[in-house]
């Protein structure tokens, strides 16, 4: 497989959360493509991550309205560690975190102005469209894995008041105690 030369280009992030400085160079990505390859900083990828990445992308939309395609990684989500399923499988997940991902134009739905739960809420605005999202047989090693910050209660609390406010479904799931 050979990949086209690419062009580098660069933004300064102005923004204070994940989704806006999401949606915004996504924003940018798909002025020029209608399929898209995310990939966070602090990601290192296998030799074969985007060979595998791009196989099983083909391979779903034979037959699947397909969302976001992600690779499995070390530190991430337990439902994308590596280690959950064989490294030849490729399966679907109801949320996911897109720290090296597919996705197309048509399946993109705006995250919402938050850092935590962004990814959440994002994948369930794209599976309510009826699109499918795949954890993809590709890996990359998450070196990081702390972009926000190392403080989850921190985290958790400073996405509330607009979870609280926009999406009180999601917010009586995730905060009230049962």
């Amino acid at each position: 497989m050979q990949l086209p030369t690419h062009k580098t280009v660069n933004f300064t992030n102005p923004f204070d959360n994940f989704g806006d400085a999401y949606n915004f160079i996504v924003t940018e990505a798909f002025k020029h493509h209608d399929e898209i390859v995310v990939a966070n900083d602090d990601v290192v990828l296998d030799p074969t991550t985007w060979q595998k990445i791009n196989e099983d992308v083909v391979q779903l939309k034979k037959s699947n309205r397909v969302g976001w395609v992600s690779a499995k990684s070390n530190r991430v989500r337990p439902s994308q560690q590596y280690w959950m399923s064989t490294e030849d499988s490729c399966f679907e997940v109801a949320t996911m975190s897109p720290l090296c991902s597919y996705i197309s134009k048509q399946a993109w739905v705006d995250f919402p102005p938050i850092n935590w739960f962004s990814d959440d809420v994002q994948c369930i605005d794209v599976r309510h469209r009826g699109y499918k999202h795949f954890v993809s047989r590709g890996y990359v090693h998450h070196v990081g894995s702390s972009t926000i910050g190392q403080d989850n209660n921190k985290n958790a609390s400073d996405a509330e008041p607009w979870i609280k406010q926009y999406r009180p479904e999601l917010h009586q799931l995730w905060f009230q105690q049962q």
